[in-house]
């Protein structure tokens, strides 16, 4: 058996002051917001389950798969700022005194640059190119 609930019927309001009436617009505005952006969340947009989403299909995207793979391509040439040759600043990193395996202790003096790279920082009113250089020592 189908049991349909009776809306309930407005109050008059014919007979409220203009203060009145001004409360109940106040408060009927406030549960009106709150309902449409209950009504708004789904699982996209908010923490509710997918299932909570109901049987309302997801729009599809029209755009047709290329069959490549995300990211840069093969082949592609990338592009990179250029190095310069009097960098502002170089700061070499620490290096280890002894080595990993064998603890041998590491001569300073045969330390060389395995690798550099420079940072373009963007200051207020000029460039600063810091370049970092990171050492290491070979075991005998």
């Amino acid at each position: 058996m189908l049991v349909m609930k009776k809306k309930p019927s407005p109050p008059d309001l014919t007979d409220l002051t203009r203060g009145e009436l001004e409360v109940i617009i106040v408060t009927l505005w406030d549960r009106l917001v709150a309902l449409e952006t209950k009504v708004d969340k789904n699982s996209s947009n908010s923490s509710k389950p997918p299932s909570s989403d109901g049987l309302v299909k997801k729009t599809r995207s029209l755009r047709e798969a290329s069959g490549k793979q995300a990211g840069g391509q093969l082949g592609h040439k990338g592009t990179t700022l250029k190095r310069v040759e009097q960098p502002t600043e170089t700061l070499f990193h620490r290096l280890p005194m002894q080595c990993d395996q064998c603890h041998h202790l590491l001569p300073l003096n045969q330390a060389r640059v395995s690798e550099r790279r420079q940072v373009f920082d963007v200051p207020e009113r000029a460039f600063a190119v810091v370049e970092h250089c990171s050492v290491e020592l070979v075991c005998q």
